[in-house]
């Protein structure tokens, strides 16, 4: 089993390269697009608000840093900066990937989260199949998944 405080979604399709869109550019759409204070950031990443705040002006480039804390980082910024509501990754692909981490992870059936959602373990297995399922049982399925996945993180964190 992997690190359970590394928190990742994997995706069909591959998103732009962070260099490509600008990682100072996205940092500075979080926080003045998408109002994500730098405490919140520093939060979020681990860096401090001055590093962040900096990087954000170009005074530095982050390379005081551990690699792999900064391109932690900066890639969750990046999908904070882009937003995450954007069309190249529908809402239906984010709970499948949800969904998917959890069983990967952690051995969450399709049967187990449809049962936490109040649905019926097909249509979660019809969902994450990418055939059809009712408006009314999506929504549940995602508010269930969702919560379930936020007590899972919550008690990791414990």
């Amino acid at each position: 089993m992997s690190d359970p405080n590394e928190r990742f979604a994997a995706f069909e399709e591959d998103l732009p390269p962070l260099e490509a869109a600008g990682s100072r550019n996205l940092l500075n759409d979080a926080v003045d697009t998408y109002k994500i204070s730098f405490d919140s950031l520093t939060r979020l990443t681990g860096i401090g608000s001055n590093d962040l705040e900096a990087y954000s002006s170009g005074d530095t480039d982050l390379e005081h840093l551990d690699s792999r804390q900064r391109s932690a980082a900066l890639d969750l910024i990046a999908f904070l900066g882009m937003g995450i509501n954007t069309p190249e990754i529908p809402p239906e692909e984010r709970l499948r990937a949800i969904m998917k981490g959890l069983e990967d992870e952690f051995g969450l059936t399709a049967e187990t989260l449809a049962l936490h959602s109040g649905v019926e373990p097909s249509d979660a297995q019809r969902f994450l199949a990418g055939r059809k399922v009712a408006a009314e049982k999506r929504f549940k399925l995602s508010v269930g998944v969702l919560f379930l996945y936020f007590l899972i993180y919550r008690k990791t964190e414990i």
